[in-house]
């Protein structure tokens, strides 16, 4: 199961990262303040716990 929760993050990752089309003439710059998915950043922070956990508990036993 965890592996399906790792390759489903990162297929929406990979969908993420292509090109947005390029403006049409006329537009102003893109809008950056739309709110981004936070997806990532929770799986990685995740991550990262669940690696110092490891590490401070596998010296208790």
């Amino acid at each position: 199961m965890f592996q399906v929760v790792i390759q489903s993050a990162l297929r929406q990752m990979k969908s993420r990262l292509r090109l947005p089309a390029p403006p049409q003439a006329g537009e102003g710059a893109p809008d950056s303040s739309k709110s981004q998915d936070k997806s990532s950043l929770i799986l990685i922070l995740f991550l990262i716990g669940t690696i110092l956990l490891l590490a401070v508990f596998s010296n208790l036993a």
